[in-house]
C-alpha cells in the first residue's frame, strides 16, 4: 500500500460580517411562522474566516444553530400551555406530536434566507459607499425610464 503525506498552506483569516435576512412574503413561501406585524428576521454574524464563501458557510450554520435554540423552546411557545407552568410527561408528548404532525420543526429549520451578504469587516464602510452611489444612479434616471416607458405605451396604443 502507497502512503502519501500531503500538507497545505496555512491561509490567513480575516473578520466577516455575515448577514441573512428572512423577510416575510418573499417568492420562498415558507416563512408563514412570522407574525404578520413582523416584517422579518435580520441575522447579523461575525465571523473568521479564510474567504468570503467559507464566511458565508460559518455564518448560515451559525444562525441554524440559533434558531434551533429558539425551537427548543416550542414548548412555553405553544398556545395549548397559555397559562400553565407545570406539565405532565403525558402533556409534553401530546404537544410534541402535534409539532412534529404540523412539520414545525421541518418548516422551522428548512426556511430559506431571503437574502445572504457577506463582505470583510475593512471593507464594510467602501462597500456602503458604493451601494450609495448605485442607489443614486438608479433613481437618477428613474424619470427617463419612465417617460421611455410611457411613450411606448403611447405607441403600443397607436
Amino acid at each position: 500500500m502507497e502512503h502519501i503525506g500531503l500538507q497545505s498552506k496555512r491561509r490567513d483569516v480575516n473578520k466577516y460580517y455575515v448577514v441573512l435576512n428572512y423577510m416575510q412574503g418573499d417568492s420562498n413561501d415558507d416563512k408563514k411562522h412570522i407574525p404578520d406585524d413582523v416584517d422579518g428576521t435580520v441575522y447579523r454574524v461575525e465571523v473568521y474566516a479564510d474567504s468570503v464563501m467559507n464566511a458565508i458557510t460559518r455564518g448560515v450554520e451559525i444562525v441554524t444553530h440559533a434558531r434551533a435554540e429558539i425551537m427548543a423552546d416550542y414548548i412555553t411557545n405553544n398556545p395549548l400551555t397559555e397559562g400553565k407552568d407545570v406539565f405532565t410527561r403525558d402533556e409534553i408528548d401530546a404537544i410534541y406530536q402535534t409539532a412534529v404532525e404540523i412539520g414545525l420543526f421541518q418548516s422551522w429549520l428548512a426556511i430559506q434566507p431571503t437574502g445572504i451578504q457577506c463582505n470583510r469587516v475593512d471593507d464594510e464602510d467602501i462597500l456602503i459607499d458604493m451601494t450609495v452611489e448605485n442607489v443614486f444612479h438608479h433613481t437618477s434616471h428613474i424619470g427617463d425610464d419612465a417617460e421611455d416607458f410611457l411613450k411606448e405605451q403611447d405607441n403600443d396604443n397607436a
